[in-house]
């Protein structure tokens, strides 16, 4: 129903219930810029809030506010029942708008990769017009140079040899004949090596773009100067249209003129393999372009690009690059074997991961690595990878087997998680495809095992470089609804070990290795969550001395539950402002209490450390809420 009703409509539904279950006014609405724009409110009239935009002056009859997970909050206006019947009402309604939210997102989100989907279609057209194309062009170019060469050279050769057993030779005429039909074979040999080498090069697989090259530049009439490489190797397809353009291009450039001024090539590039070939030249550009043509069109099909320019030499060059014999052009060829893939539209960050100040922090350090990296720098590509998974939900993988039935996902899906469903068992191999960065199911933020672990399953997981939360007994729900709740410190966390390992290509002094630190060393969040995790582990050693309660109150108070206030204090949904000080203020005396015993350990004096950090900033959320 949801999915199919226009969203406005259910947006208002949810509102008008609301509203009818409170007796009083409510309104659904989203910041901007200095106040809050009214999505919807019932009724619209006869109430303190009004329509259009709203200020913090116009919410002093407000009675509660509940924050909506798409984004927004929902507020209540002087209801003529307030319990926690109704409270309860207003946390589920905005569930069920953050649920409407996410739908409109992912209705976005599929209209754009449609689009995209579309141009991607035509662009597949067009290439397979031009790969037809240039199939045909390639077909003529190699039946060309088999007739007009090979062929021609070997009937040379059969011509000599039928004239000696026409006329038989002796002594020194037959040895001179027999000299000349052994360089004509030799010829021969010659010009069909070049002709297999500019169809498949045999250093190019193995040594690669450079290397083949330069084998080809060694057979030039003019010297060729090489200089740089690609960083890393690309694909073949990718690495063969370099080459033939390349090598063409050093064909017209050597091919035209006689002269000892070299040739030179430069290689770069990272995910874009680029060339830059320059030379003196008396050709233009007009003529370059036209020798190149085919060339330029074989390796638009992959989709890479060729530029031709030419500087003049002379303040009187005409169309054919010359006036005169002594004018020459500096030629600059750039070629481009493929350009970067196009990337997919990034996801809709949520605005929960906006309003956290870890996570803004983080982003921006990331933009200011990839900035550092530049463009086509050999670590960008890496820097980009840091950036793509910092937008992306977070992942939660469900191992299973035959014998298992499959867990309602439409829940998780909706709350904006990528659910990945793996077949068992549950190893070590497993673990290693999950914490990867390249397999189909990997690079999860937490794992569902409904299999029986082993404890190489178990151990590489929990003790991973990356976080992941490993459940055995939990439910999908369950397990979902924290990975959202602790969604922007996840995302900044994955990230932030992601960047330490791009640390170490950075100079000493590098300002960012700084800014990295002071992050880990700041961020309290991280803390919460390494403290959650140990217990989580099973750490029975920690807090044993706090009583028979303190897992439980500690997992509560840094979050496991719910990060609002009221629930990591442990207080019923309606409790008042003063209720909410008393309990944090217990908390704060009471882990302060903890860590000054005289038999509290090192880490449990950390461990206290966190959580009375955690109870006062409670304690400061309860005065300015």
């Amino acid at each position: 129903m949801v999915a199919t009703t226009p969203p406005d409509q259910v947006v208002t539904a949810l509102v008008r219930e609301l509203s009818d279950t409170v007796e009083g006014q409510v309104a659904y609405c989203v910041a901007e810029a200095d106040s809050l724009a009214v999505v919807a409110m019932w009724p619209e009239h006869g109430g303190n809030l009004t329509p259009g935009n709203l200020t913090p002056g116009d919410l002093t009859h407000e009675v509660a506010c509940a924050e909506v997970a798409g984004g927004g909050t929902l507020h209540v206006a002087e209801p003529r029942r307030w319990t926690v019947r109704e409270h309860t009402a207003l946390r589920q309604t905005a569930d069920w708008l953050g649920v409407v939210v996410r739908l409109e997102q992912l209705r976005g989100e599929r209209e754009r990769a449609e689009a995209r989907a579309r141009r991607l279609r035509s662009e597949v057209t067009a290439g397979r017009a031009r790969l037809a194309k240039v199939r045909e062009l390639e077909r003529r170019r190699l039946v060309q140079a088999v007739t007009m060469t090979t062929l021609r050279d070997l009937a040379a050769v059969r011509g000599r040899l039928r004239g000696l057993c026409e006329t038989p030779r002796t002594g020194e005429a037959l040895s001179q004949e027999l000299e000349v039909v052994r360089d004509a074979l030799d010829d021969l040999l010659d010009d069909f090596r070049t002709v297999v080498r500019g169809v498949y090069p045999a250093m190019l697989p193995d040594r690669g773009p450079r290397a083949a090259l330069e084998e080809l530049a060694a057979t030039l009439p003019r010297p060729v100067r090489f200089d740089g490489d690609l960083a890393r190797r690309a694909d073949w397809q990718v690495e063969s249209g370099l080459y033939h353009a390349v090598a063409a291009t050093l064909n017209v450039l050597t091919g035209a003129e006689s002269s000892a001024e070299p040739v030179t090539v430069e290689l770069s590039g990272d995910h874009v393999p680029r060339v830059r070939v320059g030379a003196s030249t008396g050709l233009s550009a007009e003529d370059l372009r036209a020798a190149l043509e085919h060339d330029a069109e074989r390796i638009a099909v992959i989709g890479g690009q060729m530029e031709c320019t030419v500087t003049d030499g002379g303040p009187e060059m005409t169309g054919t690059g010359k006036t005169g014999a002594e004018k020459t052009g500096t030629a600059e060829i750039w070629i481009r074997a493929a350009r970067r893939p196009e990337p997919a539209d990034a996801e809709v960050v949520s605005p929960r991961f906006e309003r956290s100040a870890l996570y803004r922090q983080v982003r921006d350090l990331v933009r200011q690595g990839q900035a550092a990296a530049g463009e086509d720098g050999p670590y960008r590509s890496r820097w980009d990878a840091v950036a793509e998974r910092l937008t992306q939900p977070a992942r939660l993988a469900v191992v299973r087997d035959s014998s298992t039935s499959t867990p309602d996902v439409a829940h998780a899906v909706a709350l904006g998680v990528t659910v990945v469903e793996v077949s068992g068992p549950a190893d070590w191999a497993l673990a290693r495809d999950l914490l990867a960065e390249d397999e189909p199911h990997s690079s999860v933020d937490a794992v569902l095992c409904l299999v029986t672990p082993t404890s190489a399953f178990q151990t590489t997981l929990r003790y991973a470089r990356q976080r992941v939360e490993l459940s055995e007994s939990g439910s999908l729900a369950e397990l979902a609804g924290k990975l959202v709740t602790w969604g922007p410190v996840i995302a900044a966390r994955r990230a932030v070990v992601a960047i330490r390992e791009l640390m170490s290509e950075l100079p000493p002094d590098d300002p960012l290795r700084w800014s990295i630190e002071q992050i880990g060393a700041e961020a309290h969040e991280f803390a919460e969550l390494d403290l959650l995790d140990e217990l989580g582990r099973g750490e029975s050693r920690l807090l044993r001395g706090g009583g028979p309660t303190a897992a439980a109150d500690v997992t509560r108070l840094l979050g496991a539950q719910g990060k609002d206030p009221r629930t990591r204090l442990g207080l019923i949904a309606a409790a008042g402002v003063d209720e909410v000080h008393a309990a944090a203020q217990d908390a704060v005396r009471r882990w302060r209490a903890h860590a000054e015993r005289p038999t509290t350990g090192a880490r449990d004096r950390a461990a206290c450390e966190v959580l009375v950090r955690t109870a006062e900033g409670l304690l400061s959320k309860a005065w300015n809420p």
